[in-house]
């Protein structure tokens, strides 16, 4: 048979020039080219077939202590998967791999064959049903994605192991088949543990924006004119407004004005869609308080603002796609609305025996108070990961005497708190009667502002062995499946106070996805 080196002459391909030696001794001149198998499941190239190894002209070799930079001979063969995978794939051939692990994900083009579980230290001789070849990437990486195209995808004793994903509701899948017509015979597929969802944002855990006291009334004989006489009228607290988002407003009511014959009537609030009443001014006969049986002349304290939606607790599977599974995340709260400001407090009449013995004008109320603002809402809690062995995308896929074991779904991510409303501005005093009038009286207290809604907990992550899209996988000889424990939804936000968690995932053996 014919020896094999490490470099080739340049005049044999430009990628090999290392060392001088005969273009014949590296099989990469064009008499040689034409002697690799390009159809590795005939002539002597299947290993589990064959008593002896199979021989170089079958197609690329890979074991850990190689080196990318050899022709991938059993004597010099490649050192990753990903090498030899392109090697074979342009040859036309087969990649045979050492029973050893591979720190690398790899993506298998349509037409390529993996035969693993060769012992390379004894001849590259098939030991696939001791040993396999293992595929174990990083955390958050899937080990074998075997892509759509012309050809068919074969993949023989190899055991693709995904480790635990680390990243927030990422997933571990130990193999994807994105549209390939794909065979695994004796493989192992064992996904790691789905990692848990994020937690919804929390909206700031201080009350919103309180609103602005109202303003005090006039003391009754308080203001005098040029001339030093009372004036005629006293004009009630100006009306206060708390600006909150946007164009939501809540706005006390002014206070009622203070005249020498009768009280004026304190305005309703403003800025919400109900409004409180002002109190009523004093008239000129006939009992007048500012409590009591109506009509009264205190303004009406504002209501609460109505509280945000709660976010939905995610349902549903998720979903498949090439990048592999998604999860369904919590929805997020709406915010409050402002709570409804104070009345205006009604105003007095006159009757005070002011400075120079003239009768002025009464006191005057004060304003309400504005409403508080609204909460804000808590996010939607992100989706736990999954943990699936396969996962076929509208692929046609064939096992045959193959093991897959899934992990555990992740969490759902808590959804995020919310916030309380703001408290309502206490109402203006009323002005203070002199000489035997009655005093005005006070404006009504603004409405606290709503809670912001709670966020959705998220959809916790499903534990399957198979997951597909499309054709259902096709199973033969002695495959097993075993999926593992699905993960818990994620409670709403602010310990679930409306009762909003998301579902749990699912646990099955196969499982079809949208």
């Amino acid at each position: 048979m014919v020896g094999f080196t490490v470099a080739l002459l340049s005049g044999c391909d430009g990628m090999w020039s290392d060392r001088a030696s005969d273009c014949k001794l590296t099989l990469m001149c064009e008499e040689y080219r034409g002697s690799w198998d390009h159809d590795a499941s005939v002539a002597g190239c299947v290993p589990s077939e064959e008593a002896n190894a199979v021989e170089d002209r079958c197609g690329v070799f890979v074991a850990a202590s190689g080196d990318d930079r050899r022709f991938g001979t059993k004597a010099e063969p490649v050192k990753t998967l990903r090498k030899a995978i392109a090697r074979a794939a342009e040859r036309g051939t087969a990649v045979y791999a050492c029973a050893e692990e591979f720190a690398e994900a790899v993506e298998v083009p349509a037409g390529v064959t993996l035969f693993g579980g060769l012992d390379c230290a004894n001849g590259w001789r098939w030991i696939g049903e001791e040993k396999k070849t293992t595929v174990a990437p990083g955390a958050d990486a899937i080990p074998l994605k075997l892509m759509r195209g012309e050809g068919a995808v074969r993949i023989d004793d190899v055991s693709a192991r995904a480790a635990d994903a680390q990243v927030a509701g990422g997933s571990s899948i130990a193999v994807l088949v994105d549209g390939a017509t794909a065979e695994l015979v004796r493989c192992e597929l064992v996904a790691g543990n789905g990692a848990d969802g994020a937690d919804g944002e929390d909206a700031p855990s201080e009350a919103a924006m309180q609103g602005p006291e109202g303003r005090p009334g006039t003391d009754a004989c308080s203001d005098l004119d040029m001339s030093g006489a009372p004036d005629e009228a006293l004009p009630g607290g100006a009306l206060v407004e708390n600006a909150c988002r946007g164009d939501a407003l809540s706005i006390g009511g002014k206070g009622g004005d203070g005249n020498a014959n009768t009280g004026g009537d304190g305005a309703t609030s403003q800025g919400t869609a109900e409004t409180a009443r002002g109190g009523l001014g004093e008239p000129v006969t006939g009992v007048w308080d500012c409590a009591g049986n109506e009509p009264n002349g205190g303004g009406d304290d504002g209501v609460s603002g109505v509280a945000g939606g709660a976010g939905v607790g995610a349902t549903g599977v998720g979903t498949l796609s090439a990048s592999g599974y998604a999860g369904v995340s919590g929805g997020a709260g709406s915010a409050g609305k402002p709570g409804q400001g104070g009345g205006g407090g009604g105003g007095a009449k006159g009757g005070a025996i002011c400075a120079g013995g003239v009768i002025g004008a009464g006191a005057s109320g004060g304003s309400g108070g504005a409403g508080g603002c609204g909460g804000l809402p808590g996010q939607g809690g992100g989706a736990g990961g999954a943990s699936i062995a396969l996962v076929s995308v509208e692929g046609q896929v064939t096992l045959t005497d193959c093991s897959l074991t899934a992990g555990s779904g992740g969490k759902g991510g808590a959804g995020g708190d919310l916030q309380p409303g703001g408290a309502g501005g206490v109402g203006g005093l009323g002005g203070m009667g002199v000489g035997g009038s009655n005093p005005a009286c006070d404006g009504g207290r603004g409405g606290k502002g709503g809670n912001g809604g709670p966020g959705g907990g998220g959809l916790g992550g499903p534990s399957l062995a198979i997951a597909f899209r499309g054709e259902p996988v096709k199973q033969e000889g002695k495959t097993t499946l075993t999926p593992g424990a699905p993960g818990a939804g994620g409670p709403g936000g602010s310990n679930d106070v409306a009762s909003n968690a998301g579902a749990g995932g699912v646990a099955a053996a196969e499982q079809e996805l949208p």
